[in-house]
């Protein structure tokens, strides 16, 4: 009694030191008894018993003797129906060495008019199936695929790339909110800028999503900023217009609104003040009831010559960790030209929009010290200095302070 005790602490003090292989046996002992369902599943439903029993699907029996979702149904029925034609497959699905994830791919490969080639090739594909990481299959898959149906693959394209959609619907506060479809290569430059602009900064505090939203609002940005019209066309050039009483931008108080092609939207006079950071400022003055009586040329804040020395000078957001290059930037006044601040290199430095959008709106402030270096101050009174000018080749010159 004692000594079978003992060999069952020991096999207990075995598991926790080491549970992998219990793992491992409670895995394939899943994968035995799911491959088990499949087969009694595609026996009912071959044999037509759940219209017998009043079922209008096979879905709808299915999911009311597991009480799993009809998604899920759907998928368990797919590879049911599916892998009675893969006897290789099967056969290692049953002994519990095939995960389902691999299944998944391989039953998504197989089409009953390409059913002859995945036969000849099916234990090539389960030695890839049985030793490859899922995403590494997959690629091999889709290139089998492309090599063994190619009028398919090229029909499936045409038909993702016809079915791109993008909406975009404004609420009733002015939030937006989008809704999209990409074809697999649209969607691969999509992603692929959204990740070069949302990488994380130093010190960051947005959630990768927010990371996400904050990079497509600069690909706008810059998308709007490099537009230009193509002959023949008579719109103008894309433009978002902020207005706002004089008084209320002077004095930071009150709202403003923004205006576009698309509609009008009521903002923050922060927002406002933001924006006339770096914009091309065109002066009306209207009545009371609202009529134009006077209006001014529109010229730059800051010219695109001051620009392009910022560029050369700052090379993208100044802000700690951020790497958005300056064709993404604004060019922020640290002594806003609304309170008198000088329009000039030493007052300017180039932030992205979102850096722009924290400084104006969450108490944050910059300090310019000269000879293009400056002070970033915290809500909390903390002090940071930004990374130094570089123009060229040159090494930086000390911090004036």
């Amino acid at each position: 009694m004692v000594v079978m005790e003992f060999q069952a602490c020991a096999e207990e003090l075995a598991r926790a030191v080491n549970p992998t292989p219990a793992v491992t046996s409670a895995t394939r002992a899943v994968r035995r008894l799911r491959a088990e369902q499949l087969t009694e599943i595609h026996a009912v439903v071959e044999s037509g018993a759940y219209f017998v029993d009043g079922y209008r699907s096979p879905t709808a029996w299915l999911a009311d003797v597991t009480r799993e979702g009809f998604g899920q149904c759907k998928g368990t029925l797919r590879l049911a129906e599916r892998i009675v034609h893969m006897p290789l497959v099967q056969a290692s699905f049953g002994s519990g060495a095939l995960s389902e994830t691999a299944l998944r791919l391989l039953t998504d490969s197989w089409a009953a008019h390409i059913a002859d080639v995945f036969e000849r090739d099916e234990a090539m594909l389960l030695r890839w199936a049985t030793s490859l990481p899922a995403a590494d299959l997959k690629m091999l898959l889709d290139t089998w695929r492309m090599h063994a149906d190619p009028d398919d693959e090229a029909a499936t394209a045409a038909d993702q790339f016809d079915a791109r959609s993008l909406h975009l619907s404004k609420m009733l506060d002015g939030v937006g909110q989008l809704d999209g479809t990409l074809d697999p290569e649209g969607y691969a430059l999509v992603h692929e800028a959204i990740r070069a602009l949302s990488q994380r900064a130093q010190d960051e505090t947005r959630t990768a999503a927010q990371r996400r939203a904050d990079a497509l609002v600069q690909m706008a940005k810059m998308a709007i900023e490099s537009f230009e019209r193509l002959p023949g066309q008579k719109r103008r050039k894309p433009s978002v217009i902020a207005t706002s009483a004089g008084d209320d931008l002077c004095e930071s108080t009150g709202g403003g609104s923004l205006d576009t092609g698309g509609g009008r939207s009521i903002v923050p006079i922060s927002t406002v003040r933001r924006m006339a950071c770096d914009c091309e400022m065109h002066r009306y003055i209207a009545d009371s009831v609202g009529h134009i009586i006077d209006f001014g040329r529109k010229r730059r804040i800051v010219s695109d010559v001051q620009f392009d020395l910022l560029m050369i000078r700052d090379h993208g957001c100044r802000w700690p960790g951020c790497g958005v290059p300056a064709a993404g930037c604004d060019a922020h006044h640290a002594r806003h030209w609304l309170d008198g601040g000088a329009t000039e290199p030493d007052n300017l430095i180039l932030l992205c929009w979102y850096h722009h959008h924290l400084l104006h709106d969450q108490h944050w402030s910059i300090e310019p010290l000269g000879a293009g270096y400056f002070t970033l101050h915290m809500p909390d009174g903390r002090r940071r200095d930004l990374r130094p000018p570089l123009i060229g080749a040159a090494l930086p010159a000390p911090s004036p302070h």
